[in-house]
């Protein structure tokens, strides 16, 4: 699942619905060699990974990611390690994966084929006992890449640093502090937002900030990251309780921060129609200066409610749902436009 980043002058939108390493793929059909020289079909809607009958996870038939273009076209991703995330450009014409021969991360262009290696020297022993997760920033631009121990115990220690790297050329921009999250990179590549658990940090040429959070937000309920506007202001969710088993973790309330001193704008009541106590939200990005949009689980898989909502009033309007293509998918990724 992507995270949400927010990235200046990158608007991302409704969503939208390999001569060697992508298998054309009829969906009524058994797959083609992996060698089938096939022309590249354009730009993809979606991948998956499909859900096996016989455990959580994928096996035989579902271990690889399948791509499926706008036009309806499906593809498996041969060369992908089906156990770890990729991630899909905006407007769909790249996919960031790790490469199962050698635990290489590389950016595959699906119109022409090119294969981008990410230039980072992580050990293969290493990426072989880790889940890599890759996000593309700025319609794929740069490459965030981020590290867990496969165990979910991770040692700080032990674990790579997360990172950005330059698509075009592969070579590494931003080193990300161990403990932290990215929040926002600008357009140019230059400014660099992340938090923590307990503030948020701005690097730049001239140097870093470091901001404390408001303490409303660094408590256990506090849902997702900030989503900063690029223009001063960062929005966060807060959950109705600690996100524990049973738990209504349902959106509360909504916190406006001003990202030069870190005081409160708003912080506002939210009651959004959800009827799943699990149906957390999280910020996915500013609509306006004073609006954001939450997605908000309904405790179906891959299934979201979309809400635009004041950040000034807590005023909500139902935009849409986002739900699965097709059933019995164990991971799905859109391309956002």
């Amino acid at each position: 699942m992507k995270r949400p980043i927010a990235i200046t002058a990158v608007a991302a939108g409704a969503l939208t619905m390999l001569v060697t390493a992508l298998i054309p793929r009829n969906p009524a059909a058994t797959a083609q060699s992996a060698d089938s020289d096939q022309p590249f079909q354009g730009p993809a809607a979606y991948a998956y990974l499909c859900q096996s009958v016989a455990t959580e996870g994928p096996q035989e038939e579902c271990a690889n990611w399948r791509i499926v273009t706008r036009e309806g076209r499906t593809w498996e991703l041969t060369d992908a390690d089906g156990g770890n995330p990729v991630d899909l450009s905006a407007d769909g014409r790249l996919i960031a994966y790790e490469r199962a021969s050698d635990h290489r991360i590389v950016v595959r262009d699906l119109v022409n084929g090119t294969v981008r290696p990410i230039l980072e020297n992580v050990p293969a022993q290493a990426m072989a006992d880790l889940t890599v997760s890759p996000t593309l920033l700025g319609n794929g631009r740069w490459l965030d890449v981020e590290f867990e121990a496969d165990d979910g115990e991770d040692d700080e220690n032990a674990m790579p640093a997360a990172f950005i790297a330059q698509v075009a050329d592969g070579r590494t921009i931003w080193r990300l502090p161990r403990d932290a999250t990215l929040l926002r990179l600008d357009i140019a590549g230059k400014r660099l937002m992340v938090e923590d658990e307990k503030s948020f940090s701005v690097t730049d040429p001239s140097g870093t900030t470091k901001t404390p959070l408001p303490r409303r937000l660094r408590v256990a309920q506090a849902s997702g990251v900030l989503t900063p506007d690029g223009k001063g202001q960062a929005a966060q969710v807060v959950s109705r309780n600690f996100p524990a088993g049973g738990a209504d973790i349902r959106p509360a309330r909504l916190v406006t921060i001003d990202t030069a001193s870190g005081k409160v704008l708003h912080d506002v009541h939210l009651s959004l129609p959800l009827r799943d106590r699990a149906g957390s939200c999280h910020s996915s990005r500013w609509l306006s200066t004073s609006e954001v949009l939450l997605r908000c689980g309904t405790g179906e898989p891959h299934h979201e409610i979309l809400f635009r909502v004041d950040t000034r009033t807590g005023a909500h309007r139902k935009l849409g749902e986002v739900k699965p293509p097709k059933s019995g998918l164990f991971e799905l990724v859109w391309a956002e436009d």
